[in-house]
C-alpha cells in the first residue's frame, strides 16, 4: 500500500498536519541529536507510517544542509522529494528503508514455499530476526538504514524480547522506528529506549481541505468523510480511494439497526452469516466490528448530553433514537461486548460461538 505522501506542506515536509511532531524530528536532524530507536504513537489511520517514510526520505535526502544546521550534519532537515533517494523512498524501492509488518510478514512466508498466507495477527520473532540479518550491516547506498516496524505493538512475547536485543545495542547509523496503536501492548523495556513522537488525530477542516486539494475529492465528500474520520486523515483517503467503502459502511450500520429488532432465531442466523464471513472476508468481519464499537461509542456520546462528539454525523438521528430507549449501561454493556468479541477472535476462540454470543448480547 502506497503512503498517504504528499506535495511539500508548510514544514518541508511531504505530511498533512502533525506540526509538533514534525518539528521534534527536524530539531533531531539540525541539531545532529538523533537517537536509534523512536515511538511513534496514535490511532490506526492517523499518519504514523506516512511521517515515518518523509523521515526516512529526510535522513537520507541527498539535498545540501541548510544553512545553520549543525556544523557535521551531513543532510538537509526536510526532504527534497527530488533525488534519486526520496524518489526511491517513495517507491518503496529505497535499499536502506526497510518495513516490517504484518504484510511484509505475510510475503515471506509465501516466499518460503507456503502459498498464499492469510494475514497474520502478531508480529513473530521470524520477522525480528530477519531484520537482525542486516541491521548491524553498513548502510548500502544512503546514510542511514532505517526500520520501520509497523503494528510494533502486535510483537509476540518472543518477537519483543527479540527485538528488545537490538535496542539495547543499537548498531551506528540506524533507526529503528516503532509505530504503535496500543502502547500500553509493548514492554516498558522497549518503550523505554525510545523518543516517543505523539500523533494526535487531525482537525475535521484540515482533514476535508486536504482531500479536496490533494486528492481530488469534491467539497461535500470531504467534509463527510473528515467529519466521519475521527481526525485519522489516512482512514479518510482509504475510504475516498475505495468507492465502495461508504456503501459497506451504511449496509453495516444497516445490520446492526435491523439486528435490534430481530428474533432469537434471526440473531442466530446472522452469527452463521458472520462466521462465514469470518472465513472467508476476515477483514471485512473485523471492520465490521470496528464500525459497530465505533456507534456504541456514538450511542455512549449522545446519551452523556455530547452530541457534537458523535462522529457518524449523518447518523444523529438513529444515535439519539437508540439513546432515548436504552439505559447508559446498556449501551456500555453493547461497546465492551463488541471489543470482548474481537479480542476473542483475535486469540482463536471459536468463532461460530463468539458471534453467537455478540449477536444474541446486543440490545
Amino acid at each position: 500500500m502506497s503512503p498517504h505522501l504528499v506535495r511539500t506542506q508548510p514544514s518541508g515536509w511531504p505530511v498533512v498536519g502533525h506540526e509538533r511532531a514534525v518539528a521534534m524530528l527536524r530539531g533531531s536532524i539540525r541539531r545532529d541529536l538523533l537517537t536509534h530507536a523512536y515511538l511513534f504513537t496514535g490511532p490506526s489511520g492517523v499518519g504514523k507510517r506516512t511521517l515515518a517514510l518523509a523521515f526516512a526520505m529526510t535522513l537520507n535526502c541527498q539535498a545540501e544542509p541548510a544553512e545553520g544546521m549543525a556544523s557535521q550534519a551531513p543532510g538537509p532537515e526536510a526532504p527534497c522529494g527530488l533525488c534519486s533517494a526520496c524518489s526511491r523512498t517513495l517507491r518503496g524501492e529505497h535499499p536502506d528503508v526497510v518495513e516490517v509488518n504484518l504484510q511484509t510478514q505475510a510475503a515471506l512466508a509465501e516466499d518460503g514455499g507456503k502459498g498464499k498466507a492469510p494475514l497474520p495477527k502478531e508480529l513473530r520473532i521470524d520477522s525480528i530476526r530477519e531484520m537482525q540479518h542486516t541491521v548491524g550491516l553498513s548502510p548500502y547506498s544512503g546514510r542511514w538504514k532505517v526500520y520501520i516496524i509497523g503494528v510494533a505493538d502486535k510483537m509476540n512475547e518472543e518477537a519483543a524480547n527479540c527485538l528488545l536485543k537490538t535496542l539495547g545495542e543499537p548498531p551506528a547509523q540506524t533507526v529503528l522506528v516503532l509505530l504503535v496503536e496500543d502502547e500500553s501492548a509493548l514492554l516498558p523495556t522497549i518503550s523505554s529506549r525510545c523518543s516517543r513522537v505523539p500523533l494526535r488525530p487531525l482537525g475535521r477542516e484540515l482533514i476535508a481541505a486536504s482531500l479536496a486539494s490533494e486528492w481530488g475529492a469534491e467539497q461535500e465528500q470531504a467534509r463527510q468523510l473528515a467529519a466521519l474520520s475521527g481526525g485519522r486523515i489516512g482512514w479518510a483517503v482509504s475510504m475516498l480511494r475505495d468507492r465502495n467503502a461508504l456503501e459497506m459502511r451504511s449496509r453495516t450500520l444497516e445490520d446492526l439497526a435491523v439486528l435490534s429488532g430481530s428474533t432469537i432465531l434471526e440473531r442466530i442466523n446472522a452469527a452463521t452469516k458472520f462466521a462465514k464471513k469470518y472465513t472467508d472476508a476476515r477483514a471485512e468481519l473485523y471492520a465490521t466490528l470496528d464500525t459497530w464499537e465505533s456507534w456504541w461509542r456514538y450511542v455512549l456520546a449522545v446519551k452523556a448530553g455530547a452530541p457534537e462528539l458523535a462522529l457518524n454525523a449523518d447518523q444523529l438521528p438513529a444515535l439519539a433514537s437508540v439513546a432515548k430507549r436504552l439505559r447508559t449501561e446498556q449501551a456500555y454493556e453493547a461497546l465492551e461486548l463488541v471489543q470482548r468479541t474481537r479480542q476473542q477472535l483475535q486469540e482463536n476462540v471459536n468463532p461460530r460461538l463468539a458471534l453467537e454470543a455478540l449477536v444474541l448480547g446486543l440490545p
